[in-house]
């Protein structure tokens, strides 16, 4: 297994990469985990390069120094189109994020404060609001799925459906609060911070499915009833679903 580096030790690992490779970079940014404090002894190293221009933003692994790391290349162009066009239609700003949680390892300058400042302006701002269209296919997905798991016997389906009602489930209480998201470990996190008590109810319904299949069906239904309310309820009558017109052979 992997020890458990201290944050000083790998500092000095990408700010010897940063140096010896990209030594052009005018910002290198140490995000992800180590940044947060929640390093694992397998956590990557999250480093986000800054130059002046690139011909596309590029995203490479590397391993140094024996350690993962995961570079993402980009100048001030690449970073706003990445969070505007990429990351915020889907609820989540990774990226901005990098940025505002981490810390700049090469010499300051005006293009980190530059950087910053764009990377604050995006998490502040939220994500978009989602439309009328989107909620009812967020509500509609909802209710089959947890009919689904509640008339289901079979065990590994059921696990199966109830992954896919947790995710959808924190996701909407998130998003229709109008806070940002995540994926994996980072959508509990988003969702512990916002609300504790519909994280921790997520978590043991999904757990119960796992230990206790009819308690676990009980609690996805108590807690998908607390999640669906605020945004109109469960809904399987009258959604309807048009597809675009020039959808033909």
């Amino acid at each position: 297994m992997t020890n458990l580096s201290t944050y000083d030790a790998i500092r000095a690992i990408a700010a010897r990469l940063v140096r010896e490779r990209y030594p052009t970079a005018v910002a290198a940014i140490i995000g992800g985990s180590f940044a947060t404090g929640r390093q694992t002894p397998s956590s990557d190293i999250d480093l986000l390069l800054l130059f002046e221009h690139v011909d596309c933003a590029w995203r490479s692994t590397i391993v140094a120094e024996g350690r993962t790391v995961e570079l993402f290349a980009h100048d001030v162009a690449t970073f706003t189109y990445f969070c505007k066009e990429i990351d915020a239609p889907g609820g989540t700003v990774p990226l901005a994020m990098m940025v505002v949680e981490g810390e700049n390892i090469a010499a300051p300058g005006p293009q980190h404060a530059q950087l910053l400042a764009l990377a604050q302006a995006f998490a502040a701002a939220g994500p978009p609001v989602l439309d009328v269209d989107n909620l009812q296919r967020r509500r509609y997905a909802i209710t089959t799925a947890l009919e689904d798991l509640v008339d289901s016997r079979h065990p590994g389906e059921a696990l199966a459906v109830a992954c896919q009602l947790y995710e959808a489930l924190a996701d909407l209480r998130l998003r229709a609060a109008g806070q940002w998201s995540g994926g994996g470990k980072h959508l509990f996190r988003r969702l512990q911070a916002f609300d504790a008590d519909i994280a921790g109810q997520l978590d043991g319904a999904l757990r119960l499915v796992a230990a206790d299949l009819p308690a676990g069906q009980r609690a996805f239904e108590q807690v998908a009833a607390a999640v669906l309310a605020p945004v109109g309820g469960p809904l399987l009558d009258g959604f309807a679903l048009p597809a675009p017109a020039h959808w033909r052979a």
